[in-house]
């Protein structure tokens, strides 16, 4: 089972970082020079993935950037600077973009943290990060937040002109573990909306709007 695509990183990104395009980012600006935050380093990482003119690092250089980051975030923990439930949903972000299955398993243990201080909006990472790591110790996923490249649909590229893959699968997903009603619970789309999207996507459309339905 191939989970994680090799290659350019624009394929490589779009596997357990899905969830990434749905997340709106707020905007922090902090005096140059001073410590950068959480949210600042946040926002650095969101920035690699999803620049305005797409990926701008080799495979290789995106993660030696991301393991900085992670290196930054755990020292902070040490330090106990990272205090509120969205400092550590901003923490669960940045280790949900690692390549180690114990990056995903710790991205989920800051995201319920998170949840715990009170951060319910973290409920969706939360569900993501559990499925990247289980997809990372070769088991299925159970909340179908993780929309693979499926390499049996032929490549499409994205309409700002990105190289990504557009033919997606759930698979292998154990969609049978959960209700629906707690996928709802953790913000994520019912399984009947799930296959309508990998439709979408393989009819070269990107469902934005039905991959993360709001948080209530």
């Amino acid at each position: 089972m191939r989970l994680r695509p090799t290659g350019s990183l624009a394929s490589l990104i779009l596997s357990c970082l899905t969830l990434v395009a749905q997340t709106s980012i707020p905007n922090a600006q902090e005096p140059s020079g001073t410590p950068k935050s959480v949210h600042q380093i946040f926002i650095e990482d969101q920035d690699d993935t999803q620049g305005p003119n797409g990926p701008r690092f080799t495979e290789e250089e995106y993660h030696q950037r991301v393991k900085i980051r992670e290196a930054n975030i755990r020292a902070m923990l040490s330090a106990g600077e990272i205090k509120t439930g969205d400092d550590f949903r901003d923490a669960a972000f940045i280790f949900q973009h690692g390549d180690q299955p114990e990056d995903f398993l710790f991205a989920h243990i800051l995201a319920m943290e998170a949840m715990e201080r009170g951060t319910t909006e973290a409920r969706f990472i939360a569900a993501a990060t559990l499925d990247c790591y289980l997809q990372f110790t070769k088991q299925p996923q159970v909340f179908g937040t993780q929309y693979i490249t499926d390499r049996n649909v032929p490549l499409m590229v994205h309409p700002g002109g990105l190289p990504l893959p557009f033919g997606r699968t759930l698979e292998p997903y154990n969609e049978g573990l959960l209700h629906d009603f707690v996928r709802t619970d953790f913000c994520v789309p019912v399984l009947a909306q799930q296959k309508e999207n990998i439709v979408a996507f393989n009819a070269g459309k990107w469902p934005r709007d039905t991959m993360h339905p709001p948080c209530h």
